[in-house]
């Protein structure tokens, strides 16, 4: 089919589609894969932008995407597919063969000569068979062979991933296996839903394209822990088999669930774990079995520990007058816990004193010449302990002292030196990070968990704070007195209203703070359309707060008029539509973002960490595009500073997202609640309308929601929905054993 006849000058939003021959490259990010070359198109000189890195001076591609007319710098094609033609005349086959290591000229064509039309293809079967039939000796057609890996690795990494919109995942696969990760790819090619998070459908569309069999039992292996990890992410540590059977059936579309015997395969295998009680069996990654056993083996240590010397039991509260609070017996009853028993539990909703509980334990700690260790899993979330307590306070990484590369420095071998630990919102806590933290407790440290049971799981396996609190094993001072500051909060008196079932009242009755405020939009877009109103002008301007780090938005969903992302956009629009555009444009200078799926542990930032983009790294080395060839190769090999953005932390601080890492942040303009339950800012809206994946909010995620503010929230939807949310629970669908590992240990 005949290419169309070029349009000069091309006008913004046209389609692009031809053949291009690369003629320079102005910049290349290895890890990112997001590159700027200079090429010819049917006699005009164009610029491409994209995932292009795997293209080189000198190759033709057919290149498919789009025109935008950059204000700065003119017409510039942005690239969704460049595929690279094969060289099909003689020297330039010969050129390429003679990039490899111990191939010289005369190789070359030998190779060619071997191989004829089809020599790349021929040699990509078995490079090093293929070498050594060109002559050279085994270790050196090895050599041969681990440098015609590194020379294809990028290329067919894109090659494979960028038509799936998983470009930006090539460095950190190239990073995890090597030069042979092409390869292992398209032998394994659903390595990629385990290893690097990416959903089964989109693994599977890659496999099936390259002539994976439906049948085949790589195929039922990846949608099992797929459905796992799905329910990972909903809070469950574990699935019953037939329930997970059931869903595999869906993933692959098949007539019948796999048989049960597969699953004892797949442990025998150790990709699972079986375990067995009266009610079913039940299904856990092996990874996520071992992570719940030992927390109930180091909760069960810690409960059957002796008390530290260096802590006694308070016979009396303090002073009220002296100490500037006066407590409840439920507040008494957990302080005294912290000091009677190595591991006690303090739980409550808003308003009922956990703060006060908190200053109290570790005053009282301080009084007995004790160290006391205060620590919580968020940025904010520890400066905020700080200034409510007048203590010090850290996260969870910084205590442990974790080192990039390395790990934390705390552990069973080098544990925590302190007396006593408290461990605020622990809620937000899942199991891999609370084992991490309980590893570094020493044989008499204390450790205090305080937190709200009722809220939404936290994101990752697991809600062990809750279940904890549920099991009846732990010391748990359970606190429900609303305070009488506390209680002239709407927000506080809804979220007690949504906890029993019931919807939160809108109505301001006298003497009540008005912080909690209901727009009734029928109309989705008018929804969105208010709620861009509200962040951009009205709140701030009553509140005096800023739109991009004051407010947050919570939805349900990610699609649909009112869904996460037709919020991100809009609000974008209104907030930073003159941003200067990063990598392929997806991000912009001040936008608001999220790292989302992965935990940066080197960097202490964490899924759902909130971020603000502040400025674009390019790699060492430059990337100009009169860079000599001598400078340009390590950075193509991927060598030195591998580049990615600066971002400013929730919380302070600034830090460096490598480049493989930049395709974890997304806008968070707007954010689901699962994601952002970590957050606090002055005011919050909240989402609740059916055009927003009503069935999908109920009562933990309203109550999470409404709570994240310390202002004011805003609830914008429908009353139908909101009732509906509130008498709705999620409890059922989240499944752990950890109470009943915990019997076991105590039987």
């Amino acid at each position: 089919m005949p290419l169309p006849s070029p349009t000069w000058p091309p006008a913004e939003g046209d389609a692009f589609a031809g053949e291009v021959v690369v003629t320079g490259q102005r910049f290349a990010n290895e890890d990112s894969g997001f590159a700027v070359l200079d090429g010819e198109w049917d006699g005009e000189r164009i610029v491409l932008v994209g995932p292009l890195v795997h293209l080189e001076q000198g190759e033709q591609a057919t290149v498919a995407g789009s025109w935008v007319i950059d204000p700065r710098y003119g017409p510039q094609v942005r690239v969704r597919e460049a595929h690279p033609l094969v060289p099909t005349d003689d020297e330039a086959v010969l050129a390429y063969l003679r990039r490899v290591r111990h191939i010289g000229p005369r190789r070359a064509r030998a190779l060619q000569q071997l191989f004829g039309a089809d020599a790349l293809s021929e040699i990509d079967r078995d490079p090093k068979g293929a070498f050594a039939r060109a002559g050279l000796t085994p270790q050196r057609a090895g050599e041969a062979a681990r440098s015609w890996d590194a020379l294809r690795a990028t290329r067919g990494l894109h090659l494979l991933l960028a038509p799936h919109g998983l470009a930006h995942l090539a460095g950190r696969i190239h990073q995890h296996y090597g030069d042979s990760s092409y390869r292992v790819v398209r032998e394994r090619p659903y390595d990629l839903t385990s290893v690097f998070g990416v959903g089964f459908v989109t693994a599977d569309a890659i496999a099936r394209g390259l002539g994976a069999p439906l049948e085949s039992k790589g195929r039922t292996r990846a949608a099992i822990l797929h459905a796992l990890t799905e329910a990972e992410r909903d809070g469950s540590t574990c699935q019953p088999a037939a329930a997970l059977l059931l869903r595999t059936r869906e993933l692959l579309s098949a007539q019948s669930p796999p048989p049960a015997t597969f699953l004892a395969e797949l442990e025998h295998e150790g990709d699972v774990e079986l375990a067995q009680d009266d009610d079913a069996v039940w299904v856990y990654r092996a990874e996520v079995a071992r992570l719940e056993r030992e927390l109930a083996e180091r909760v069960a240590a810690l409960l059957d520990g002796k008390p530290s010397d260096k802590l006694s039991v308070p016979e009396e509260p303090p002073d009220a007058g002296a100490e500037g609070v006066e407590l409840t017996g439920e507040q008494w009853a957990g302080v005294r816990g912290a000091f009677a028993q190595r591991l006690s539990v303090v739980t409550g909703g808003p308003g009922t004193g956990k703060t006060a509980s908190i200053r109290m334990i570790g005053q009282i700690a301080r009084d007995q010449r004790a160290h006391v260790m205060l620590v919580a899993p968020t940025g904010r979330a520890a400066l905020r302990m700080t200034e409510a307590t007048g203590l010090d306070a850290s996260t969870v990484h910084s205590a442990l002292a974790w080192i990039p590369g390395e790990g934390p420095v705390h552990d069973e071998a080098t544990p925590l030196r302190t007396d006593l630990v408290i461990v605020d919102e622990t809620s937000m806590a899942n199991l891999e990070l609370l084992v991490t933290l309980l590893r570094a407790i020493g044989d008499s440290t204390h450790v205090v968990l305080v937190g709200d049971a009722d809220q939404l799981a936290p994101v990752g396996a697991g809600k062990p704070f809750a279940e904890l609190v549920a099991s009846g094993r732990v010391p748990t001072a359970r606190l429900q007195h609303i305070f009488r500051q506390a209680a002239g909060s709407m927000i506080v008196q809804g979220a007690h209203a949504i906890r029993g079932g019931n919807a939160p009242s809108f109505v301001r009755a006298d003497g009540m703070k008005h912080d909690l405020f209901f727009i009734a939009r029928n109309d989705p877009v008018a929804a969105r359309e208010e709620i861009v109103s509200l962040v951009s002008s009205r709140l701030p301007k009553h509140y005096g707060v800023d739109p991009h780090g004051d407010i947050q938005v919570f939805a349900p969903v990610y699609r649909g008029e009112l869904g996460i992302d037709a919020l991100n956009r809009s609000l974008r629009a209104a907030l930073n539509a003159d941003g200067l555009e990063v990598g392929n444009g997806r991000l912009r200078i001040g936008d608001k973002l999220m790292l989302v799926g992965r935990n940066l542990h080197d960097l202490g930032v964490m899924n759902g960490s909130l971020l603000r983009l502040l400025q674009e790294v390019a790699p060492a080395g430059g990337g100009s595009e009169d860079e000599d060839e001598e400078a340009a190769e390590p950075r193509r090999r991927g060598g030195g500073d591998a580049g990615g953005v600066l971002v400013g932390v929730d919380g302070g601080g600034v830090v460096q997202i490598p480049a493989a890492e930049v395709g974890g942040l997304q806008l968070a303009y707007a954010c689901s609640v699962h994601r952002g339950q970590g957050i606090e800012l002055p005011i919050a809206i909240v989402v609740a309308h059916p055009a927003a994946g009503g069935r999908f909010l109920r009562r933990e995620m309203l109550y999470t929601a409404i709570t994240r503010s310390t202002v004011a929230t805003v609830v914008v939807g429908t009353p139908e929905m909101v009732a509906r949310a509130a008498r709705t629970t999620d409890a059922g669908r989240r499944h752990s054993r950890l109470a009943e590992r915990l019997d076991e240990l105590h039987a």
